[in-house]
């Protein structure tokens, strides 16, 4: 696959978490994809990804990725990021993120890490995690 085809995979995933779609996200990613938001342990699979995302996103009424930069190649993408989220009433605004996403033979976002200041997370009124 393409590094173009990629970005747009990674446009698409930034604006189905956009949408609070759970579905569309997990669409874009492989059957036994891992995401590791780094504060917290890895999440193998879909079906751990989708009960991360059910609480998260089910959490939340606002999602907004702001891509500052993207850069990509035939195997990953990075993204610089401001991340903001309404959990719960509690706005979180202008989060910075580092976000890379690493693909399958067909285009599939097969790993997926985030970086973040865990302590930003917390100054900003996030919820527990890690």
């Amino acid at each position: 696959m393409s590094a173009s085809t990629h970005q747009k995979t990674v446009k698409d995933f930034c604006q189905a978490w956009e949408n609070l779609d759970i579905e569309g996200v997990l669409a874009l990613m492989s059957e036994d994809a891992v995401y590791h938001n780094m504060p917290m342990a890895p999440l193998e699979g879909r079906e751990q990804i989708r009960v991360f995302l059910t609480a998260f996103l089910g959490a939340a009424s606002i999602c907004r990725f702001e891509i500052l930069t993207i850069v990509a190649d035939e195997e990953r993408v990075v993204t610089e990021r401001l991340d903001s989220f309404e959990l719960a009433g509690n706005l979180l605004s202008a989060l910075p993120v580092l976000g890379i996403f690493e693909f399958n033979a067909v285009g599939e976002i097969s790993h997926w890490r985030e970086y973040f200041d865990l302590k930003t997370w917390a100054d900003k009124g996030g919820p527990a995690i890690g």
